[in-house]
């Protein structure tokens, strides 16, 4: 196994099984070059999902559950009206079949979101993250404003993550304080990113963290798995 193989962290198959239990995807084929950089997806799907909804899907799967992000350039999508898989060409370009993750290794996971309102031009987050196949809670309230509304929901995500380092924290570390440095909309390459940025205090050490997502149809989404890009790496290697 090189040392591409093993800093890559995914399998084709495991791609696969996760583009296949998207809605509406019949099949999926992922072509990849050695090292892990994807070349193209093919998907063949049925009429429930349109395809400029499953190729976002996929991005956002991708991204969320093996942390690997892909243009959407190459993602394709062909529809059928039959329940059964159409042959899709074997990938003529070799491919490394990646080692599945360890266990110590599982990355920090988007698992729900929920808004509340509380009073009078107040709103609460309360986002709930998966990591080692226990969840994390996060809350966090803010006025009924664009740009409080998603601190808010970068504060509810950043605080789950706290309570899931705190709780995951090896004896004799120090404690680790996340603080929300910032979060906005930017617009680049035609498109419309939530950028994150982070501090991780630990005694007197300081990290800067940073995580950006393409927005979809929620801008709420993209801030949570910005704020997971942000974090994510960071704190595995801190625990582990």
């Amino acid at each position: 196994m090189t040392a591409q193989e093993e800093r890559a962290g995914w399998t084709i198959q495991e791609a696969e099984r996760l583009l296949t239990s998207l809605q509406g995807v019949v099949s999926a084929r992922v072509v990849a070059r050695p090292g892990g950089e994807v070349d193209e997806i093919h998907l063949l799907t049925t009429h429930e999902v349109r395809p400029k909804a499953t190729v976002r899907n996929v991005e956002s799967a991708l991204y969320a559950h093996l942390d690997l992000s892909v243009d959407h350039r190459k993602i394709s999508v062909a529809q059928t009206d039959e329940g059964s898989a159409l042959e899709i060409p074997e990938p003529v370009l070799p491919v490394h079949i990646m080692p599945e993750p360890r266990p110590r290794e599982s990355r920090l996971l988007f698992y729900s979101h929920q808004v509340e309102t509380e009073r009078s031009n107040q709103v609460k987050h309360r986002v709930e993250i998966e990591w080692h196949g226990q969840r994390y809670v996060g809350e966090a309230s803010a006025a009924d404003l664009p740009r409080p509304k998603l601190e808010a929901v970068a504060n509810a995500t950043m605080n789950a993550v706290q309570e899931a380092l705190r709780e995951n924290l090896p004896e004799g570390r120090r404690a680790v304080t996340l603080s929300l440095d910032g979060v906005k909309i930017v617009d680049a390459f035609d498109r419309k990113f939530v950028l994150v940025a982070v501090h991780a205090m630990s005694g007197r050490n300081l990290a800067r963290l940073a995580g950006t997502t393409v927005t979809d149809e929620s801008t709420d989404r993209a801030a949570i798995l910005a704020m997971l890009q942000a974090t994510d790496r960071w704190i595995r290697g801190h625990v582990d």
